[in-house]
């Protein structure tokens, strides 16, 4: 099992998703299943200061392109890509976790959800 960066790159490739970093930010495709942009795919982020813990602490922070409203998320454009906005949101039971790309998939999921 590999931690931090690479752990997090390595977890979303065993689920089918590609990512690479850019400055950064780790940075990878999601499709939303429901919600304004159902069926979408929508290019997502990670900063890589907040992988060091990885998979023991999730990120707190998920980035998307700034042209993406979150609503009951606190967003902020420091420490992620030019034009893009990280938001503020928080993983419940992270400790009940066993397959960490998985569950931060599904984290990801549903905030692009909510997005309009």
């Amino acid at each position: 099992m590999t931690d931090g960066v690479d752990g997090f790159i390595a977890d979303l490739a065993a689920w089918g998703v590609a990512a690479r970093i850019e400055g950064a930010v780790v940075v990878f495709p999601v499709r939303a299943v429901d919600g304004a942009r159902a069926g979408e795919v929508a290019e997502s982020g990670v900063a890589v200061n907040e992988l060091g813990a990885w998979p023991a602490v999730p990120p707190h922070w998920v980035h998307f392109p700034s042209t993406m409203t979150i609503p009951n998320a606190h967003p902020d454009q420091s420490d992620t890509l030019p034009g893009w906005t990280r938001h503020s949101r928080q993983i419940e039971r992270w400790e009940q976790v066993t397959e960490a790309g998985r569950a931060w998939l599904g984290h990801v999921r549903a905030v692009l959800s909510e997005a309009t």
